[in-house]
Parts: C-alpha cells; sequence; structure tokens
C-alpha cells in the first residue's frame, strides 16, 4: 500500500459548451475545439508526471449540448491513461440524471464516477479512499443525502466536492457548504470544483479549487490551469501543490481613453500599439472607448472591430466616449445650448450616483441632437 501518492486536480471543463456570447459560429466552434485541446493537455500532464489517477471535480461536460462524438471521444483520452484510475463527480452542468451520459455509456474500466447513489471509491493498491459529493440534478439548495464519508486513517483520504464554497447566500442552488465544515470531515485532500477562479485560500485545510482549465468569458480573465497534488502520509500529512497553466486562450477587457486622437488614423494606430501588448490572434478582446474625443471625430464600432477582426481571434468595442465640449463657454452662451447646459448642470449638483451619471449622459446627447441634429441612442 502506498503511503505517497500524486494526481492531477482539475474542474470545470464544460466541453462543448456553446460559447454563444462570441456571436460567430465559426469562434464558438474554435472555442469548443480548444475545451478538447486543453482536456488532452491535462491527460497528457498525468502521463508526463506519473501521476497516479486523475481527479475531476465536476462540470466535465455541458449535458444539454455534449455531442455523442465528443462523449466517445473523451472515453477514448481516458483509456490513454489506463490503469490510472480516473475518478469524477458530476456537478451542476453534468449531474448523474436519468438520462446522463455517466449512466448511459460504457466507460473505460478506470473511470469511476461517484454518485449521490454511490459516493466512495477505494483503492487498495493506491491506499487511497475516495469520496464525493456532486449533483443528481441540475439544481440542489441544499447537500444531497447520502451514505456519510468513512475516513480511514491507514489510507490517504480524498474528498471531491462540486457546489458553492462559503458564500454567504440565503439560498444557493448549488450544494452550499463551508471550508470549516467540510475540514471537520476529516479529509487529507478537498478537490473542489464549481467556481472559475482559483481558490488557494484555504489550502492550509487542504481544500482547493483549480478553477477552470480554460477561461469562459471577460469575467474570467488572468491564468487558468490545473493543479498537480502531491500529498505523503508516514505519521503526519504533507500536502504539496503546483498550478500549472493550460488555458489555449486570454480573455482582456481594456479601458482605452480616445484622449489626444485627433483623427481616425491615429486612433486606430493608438489601438494597435495596445492590442499588440497581448497574443491577438489567440486571444479575445472586448475594448471600452473612453474619454473625451472631438466632436468631429466619428465612433463607429462596427466599423472598428471589422477594421480588427482580421488580425484578431474576437475583438469588441464599447463606446463609452463622449464628445469634448467646453461646458463652461457653453452656459456662458445666450442661445438654446447655453440654457440646457445651465439647467442640467443645476439638476446634476443636487445628484448623486446613477442619477448623476444618467443626467451627465443625458447632458452630451442633448448637446449632440442640437449640434448634430440627430444622437445616436442605440448604447
Amino acid at each position: 500500500m502506498k503511503k505517497q501518492v500524486s494526481f492531477i486536480h482539475c474542474a470545470d471543463v464544460h466541453l462543448d459548451a456553446p460559447f454563444s456570447a462570441l456571436g460567430k459560429e465559426n469562434l464558438s466552434g474554435e472555442r469548443r475545439k480548444d475545451l478538447k485541446k486543453t482536456f488532452e493537455r491535462i491527460t497528457g500532464l498525468v502521463m508526463e508526471k506519473d501521476a497516479d489517477f486523475l481527479v475531476i471535480a465536476g462540470d466535465l461536460y455541458e449535458h444539454e449540448y455534449v455531442a455523442r462524438s465528443t462523449v466517445i471521444w473523451l472515453n477514448g483520452q481516458f483509456k490513454r491513461l489506463d490503469p490510472k484510475p480516473v475518478i469524477i463527480v458530476p456537478g451542476n452542468h453534468d449531474p448523474c440524471v436519468k438520462n446522463s451520459w455517466y449512466r448511459n455509456y460504457r466507460w473505460s474500466e478506470n473511470v469511476h464516477i461517484l454518485t449521490t447513489e454511490n459516493p466512495e471509491y477505494l483503492d487498495e493498491n493506491l491506499g487511497v479512499y475516495f469520496y464525493g459529493i456532486g449533483f443528481d440534478s441540475f439544481h440542489q439548495a441544499c447537500l444531497p443525502v447520502q451514505k456519510p464519508p468513512r475516513v480511514l486513517p491507514e489510507m490517504i483520504n480524498i474528498c471531491i466536492f462540486h457546489g458553492t464554497l462559503d458564500l454567504e447566500f440565503a439560498q444557493s442552488p448549488y450544494n452550499p457548504a463551508d471550508s470549516d465544515y467540510l475540514a471537520g470531515l476529516g479529509f487529507d485532500y478537498y478537490a473542489v470544483g464549481h467556481f472559475h477562479t482559483r481558490n488557494e485560500e484555504h489550502s492550509k485545510k487542504g481544500i482547493i479549487n483549480p478553477g477552470s482549465p480554460e477561461p469562459f468569458g471577460f469575467d474570467e480573465q488572468g491564468e487558468h490551469g490545473v493543479y498537480y497534488v502531491n500529498l505523503a502520509k508516514d505519521g503526519e500529512l504533507k500536502r504539496e501543490y503546483t498550478f500549472i497553466k493550460t488555458q489555449q486562450r486570454s480573455y482582456h477587457e481594456i479601458d482605452f481613453s480616445v484622449d489626444g486622437a485627433a483623427n481616425y488614423g491615429e486612433l486606430l494606430e493608438k489601438i494597435e500599439k495596445t492590442l499588440d501588448l497581448h497574443d491577438k490572434e489567440r486571444d479575445i478582446f472586448r475594448v471600452n472607448l473612453t474619454g473625451c474625443i472631438n466632436p468631429d471625430l466619428h465612433i463607429d464600432i462596427k466599423s472598428l472591430a471589422q477594421h480588427f477582426e482580421d488580425s484578431c481571434f474576437s475583438i469588441q468595442f464599447n463606446d463609452y466616449t463622449r464628445p469634448s465640449y467646453d461646458l463652461e463657454v457653453l452656459a456662458g452662451e445666450k442661445n438654446l445650448a447655453g440654457v440646457f447646459v445651465r439647467k442640467m448642470k443645476e439638476r446634476m449638483e443636487s445628484a448623486e450616483g446613477e442619477e448623476k451619471q444618467l443626467l451627465e449622459k443625458a447632458l452630451y446627447l442633448g448637446l449632440e441632437a442640437l449640434f448634430e441634429g440627430t444622437v445616436d441612442i442605440s448604447d
């Protein structure tokens, strides 16, 4: 019986996710291919590190979208690891419901799926006891009622948990629990999944969430990957964690000030220099244009996106600029624009927060209508 094991801990792969926010189907298809490349990287790490097993803490695939061909491909990845065990806990995106692939597909013999009915797996050769807390429905407002864990002192004990950890939701439909509760169960390591941002906050308790190995949106910027974990138990427990980056692409949200851009060509050049700081051909960008712009310089965000779409994998623009009107000068004029500016400034002085922001936007839209004869209120 081994007293030391190493493994790869991943979660939230979401194979066959739709990526509908990207808009173009060809880009969505490329991102789905990325997920497979990332998972191939994960199984490759198990072989490269000669790890003892692979742990998947939920949301391996998208139940509503996953194709049979993807399931067959996935099982091929598992067979590639045989005889190394693959331990899976279903998540809220791939719950073990009646028509789940977990129930209705013949998986490779080295695959062990821990369900509410059968939450345990004991590997005597490795000396590891696995216990899973996952999903058998798409929503679970409390932890599932299942056989309680039996922590074995002579074994290395690993709990695989998919759910909401340490968030004070009055009612969370996604297995709410707190870290103290998990730590109190007495496991040597807690392989957590659900949130896509990695979290080592409770690593001293043995609780790790690797986040998703691939980002899925602009709220998931930064590095994404998996953990290579070493556990040794010989009198005392020793834990070692190494984060390994696996993502194919990154998301970048950039606030770009147009201040000082004299013309359209200069604006394009400045944006180009900003994008050159990143991997344009691979990454996904959202550029928020801010600042004051010459009223004579019209910005068409669709044209901007088209200009850069050949050099960037995906890019979109938001126009938060405002014309560089001199409000003090306008307020002193004895005409309709002057009256309008004075009245709006009076109202803005007594306003706060969101109301003040709306009044400021109305001020600039009103001036645009007065000077241009038309106004774009699409945003």
